[in-house]
């Protein structure tokens, strides 16, 4: 409303669902409302985006994109794989991305 329009959805950048002030609130679809997600609490790794690949004993990054999984590679090193994945959401969540 404040811009003329009322958007389907609202996304929080900084994601404290508390901080409603406007600059803090922009339109997003769905998707890119979940990209905007923080590190899940029941991830193993430490890392979005990476997790472990017994057969291979690799680490491995893969990101939702366009309502598909996207694998990015795999790397023996966990910061390599963390740094990586870091990248690739900023390629493809573009200002949605969320590196914590």
């Amino acid at each position: 409303m404040h811009y003329g329009y009322l958007p389907k959805m609202l996304d929080h950048i900084d994601n404290n669902r508390l901080n409603n002030c406007i600059e803090n609130l922009r339109p997003a679809t769905r998707e890119e409302n979940g990209y905007n997600k923080p590190l899940q609490k029941n991830n193993k790794s430490g890392a979005k985006n990476v997790h472990w690949h017994a057969q291979a004993k690799r680490w491995v990054v893969s990101i939702g994109f366009n309502k598909t999984f996207k694998y990015v590679g795999m790397y023996k090193d966990l910061e390599l794989a963390d740094l990586v994945a870091q990248e690739a959401r900023d390629k493809y969540h573009k200002e949605f991305a969320c590196h914590y």
